[in-house]
């Protein structure tokens, strides 16, 4: 199923919704298509424009919601593969700063680790154990927490000229 995402009147991302909201929409005045999609919503005696970006035309006042972090999105973050060696096997979470120094469960500490690197790694950070981390782990946001839509957004950012 695809989404359509929508931006708010100062091109900033809100969030993602259906096709057939985002439609209505745009059939209703409240947005405009910015990006279309390739292939139109056919009716009986009419095509339409299949939204694939759309943007409001009146200015949204919104809370930016965090995502809620848990076990799943942890592992999607990092790919399903362990950030010291790659494997996709016996995945568990990992802190970067371990708890008994303080570290804390939050999305900067927490990494996806095999079960054999995490006891490689015992009580002690990635350096002190010399293990190399594949990426640093990051906070995923509404965009980037879907491939296609972040794969869409980026090239809707880079077809403006500045």
């Amino acid at each position: 199923m695809s989404l359509v995402l929508v931006l708010n009147a100062d091109y900033t991302p809100l969030n993602l919704t259906t096709p057939r909201r985002g439609f209505i929409l745009v059939d209703k005045g409240k947005a405009e298509i910015v990006k279309p999609d390739e292939s139109p919503i056919l009716s009986s005696y009419k095509e339409y424009v299949r939204p694939l970006i759309i943007r409001l035309l009146n200015y949204i006042k919104y809370h930016t919601k965090k995502l809620k972090m848990n076990r799943h999105r942890i592992f999607k973050r990092d790919n399903h593969q362990c950030v010291y060696c790659g494997s996709r096997r016996d995945l568990t979470l990992d802190h970067v700063i371990p708890k008994s120094r303080g570290g804390s469960n939050d999305w900067m500490n927490l990494v996806t680790s095999c079960s054999k690197c995490n006891v490689k790694k015992a009580d002690r950070t990635p350096e002190e154990a010399r293990m190399k981390m594949s990426h640093n782990p990051f906070e995923p946001t509404l965009i980037n927490e879907n491939k296609v839509v972040l794969k869409i957004w980026e090239e809707f950012q880079n077809s403006f000229v500045y």
